[in-house]
């Protein structure tokens, strides 16, 4: 498994905003992430179905379905990506979609293993 700078992963999962954005509750942190997660993966499939139809204008919509979903999930690297695959659909550069596709996905699962390992710690603290 490669490891990550503190910084590195704070970037694909800051637990300071999203417990911030929680107001402190560790439990309402936990059913947010719990529900981005089951929901992130649902999108991204979808959105994969819609760039293989070619269907740019539902590939824009599901990405900035996503970029909003990372934004209240506190995952910043996961909305920058979202965010510029949104860019590239409303700009009909499906090609560009599927590059960026590729880092999505990657950081997607970078993401799911970070924040297990974030509920990891909190359940055994709590």
């Amino acid at each position: 498994m490669e490891r990550h700078t503190p910084n590195e992963a704070q970037a694909v999962f800051d637990v300071d905003d999203l417990m911030a954005r929680c107001l402190g509750n560790l439990e309402f942190a936990e059913h947010i992430l719990a529900l981005f997660q089951t929901r992130f993966g649902e999108d991204l499939a979808e959105l994969e179905q819609m760039l293989a139809a070619g269907d740019a204008e539902s590939v824009a919509r599901l990405a900035h379905r996503l970029k909003g979903a990372a934004a209240n999930a506190a995952a910043p690297s996961l909305k920058t990506l979202a965010a510029e695959i949104v860019q590239l659909a409303q700009a009909r550069s499906l090609e560009g979609v599927r590059t960026r596709l590729a880092d999505l996905r990657e950081e997607w699962d970078w993401f799911k293993e970070t924040a297990s390992l974030w509920e990891a710690g909190t359940a055994l603290d709590g």
